[in-house]
């Protein structure tokens, strides 16, 4: 088994209308001095290619917003043969100099193909989790979970560059569930997966928007996302969207959620 230091690892960053001055993770990553690739679907120029590579690292102008699949696969075109890890970050993840320490502790003993962190909020635990039943479910024990149905989001997700070798996101998810998505294929394919038990990350996250605009523009997304998920299976996706309209019928007291926009015309 190979020593593994932090060179090893090439970590990706998706940027979305932010300088990367305001991106914590961005800020954390330079501290901790990892490799980055910066994949920016910013709508408008925030000077983020002259910073990132000012710094040293990789920026990928995607030139307007196509989703995180495709930021995603751009990023893996970009990764240099010398690179052993991948290891994927939201914009706004704290990230200590301990967890790539823990991470690398994880990595010099255990042979997996994904190393899962421990990701939480103020009040619940985002990663791991399981997708049983159709759907996504907190898990407050790791220890709880059952392997035929572990999944994980992608923030802080360590992957064997070996993975990528004969696979690609799926570009048909433009945002939602591509973590999802991504575990499930991977269980599939019977890939070793290693909670980190004692690595610990935490993240804000919100699922509130605080305009009409933004939620219904996010809801159009998580439509989209939701029929690619669950193509072929009609009846899942229509329950998982109507709750979802529901909520935002009754939270911002409009109709206008029933009636959703194919994304390309947002």
């Amino acid at each position: 088994m190979g020593k593994y230091i932090l060179d090893d690892i090439v970590t990706i960053i998706v940027l979305y209308n932010c300088s990367c001055l305001e991106s914590t993770s961005y800020k954390n990553l330079k501290e901790n001095g990892v490799r980055v690739i910066v994949c920016d679907n910013s709508t408008r120029d925030y000077g983020n290619k002259n910073i990132v590579e000012s710094d040293g690292y990789i920026y990928i102008n995607m030139n307007g917003n196509k989703g995180l699949s495709k930021a995603y696969n751009a990023a893996l075109n970009q990764i240099s043969d010398d690179c052993q890890f991948i290891c994927l970050f939201d914009d706004d993840t704290n990230i200590s100099k301990e967890y790539f320490d823990k991470s690398l502790e994880y990595m010099n003993v255990e042979e997996a193909d994904i190393f899962l962190p421990i990701v939480k909020t103020e009040t619940k635990v985002l990663s791991p989790c399981q997708f049983k039943n159709k759907k996504v479910i907190e898990v407050r024990n790791s220890n709880e979970i059952d392997k035929k149905y572990i999944s994980g989001i992608n923030s802080g997700m360590i992957i064997r560059k070996t993975v990528f070798d004969d696979f690609k996101y799926n570009e048909n998810i433009f945002l939602d569930y591509i973590d999802h998505y991504f575990m499930k294929e991977m269980v599939k394919r019977h890939k070793e997966i290693k909670i980190m038990e004692d690595n610990i990350l935490y993240q804000d996250f919100s699922i509130e928007n605080n305009t009409l605009e933004s939620a219904y523009k996010r809801l159009c997304i998580l439509n989209h996302d939701l029929k690619e998920f669950y193509r072929g299976d009609y009846l899942t996706y229509f329950i998982q969207i109507t709750a979802y309209k529901l909520v935002m019928i009754k939270k911002f007291k409009t109709l206008k959620f029933f009636y959703l926009k194919n994304i390309d015309s947002l």
